[in-house]
């Protein structure tokens, strides 16, 4: 399904002309089904990986710059010269302040090569112990959803999405474009299938 296919299907579902469903009053629930679904689901498509390197004595690692866009980290792996991989294990921040004191410094005490990460802000990571070389991390993450073409500078006509769970899309929009039209048995009908056709999707990216 493509972008003008699913306005169309939207406004043929709804009986309700672009007269009062706009372009952009679609836009909006498409755009808030699209981040409703990368918030419910890791789909294939946005899986990524990136390979940097630690700075020494610093326990920050910068996750700013993968292209596409950095949503969230899913794991860190330290890559060893002989290919060994070691799994670095998730901690939330408070563990790791209060693992390592000092978080950029030479002090023995508190550098080594890293056992934990954790997400310390939108575009920042912090590992344990502070890593006393420079490291090479592999980092698993998911990167920003693709969007179909929206009206927000873009023309993606197709989207990983729309090609692969087209149904997901649309009862997830038709569900946003009833609740707007004050219908709410409508609306619960499509979000009831919405979250059905969600759940076959999500099994599907794992591999079921």
């Amino acid at each position: 399904m493509n972008y003008s296919e699913l306005l169309d299907n939207v406004r043929n579902y709804t009986e309700v002309t672009s007269d009062v469903l706009s372009n952009s009053v679609i836009n909006v629930f498409l755009t808030n089904i699209e981040n409703k679904v990368a918030r419910q689901l890791d789909s294939d498509d946005q899986r990524r990986y990136a390979t940097t390197t630690f700075e020494a004595n610093n326990a920050f690692l910068d996750v700013s710059g993968p292209e596409g866009g950095f949503r969230f980290a899913r794991a860190l792996q330290i890559v060893a010269d002989d290919g060994t991989r070691t799994w670095l294990e998730q901690r939330d921040a408070t563990f790791m302040d209060e693992y390592s004191v000092e978080r950029s410094t030479t002090d023995t005490n508190f550098t080594g090569q890293p056992k934990y990460w954790g997400n310390w802000d939108a575009t920042t990571l912090i590992v344990a112990p502070t890593p006393n070389v420079a490291y090479t991390v592999e980092m698993w993450y998911d990167e920003t959803a693709e969007r179909l073409g929206n009206g927000s500078g873009t023309t993606s006509t197709t989207t990983f999405l729309s090609n692969n769970a087209p149904e997901v899309l649309l009862f997830g929009t038709l569900s946003e474009a009833f609740s707007y039209l004050k219908n709410p048995q409508d609306m619960q009908l499509y979000e009831s299938k919405y979250q059905v056709a969600l759940q076959d999707f999500a099994q599907e990216q794992m591999g079921r």
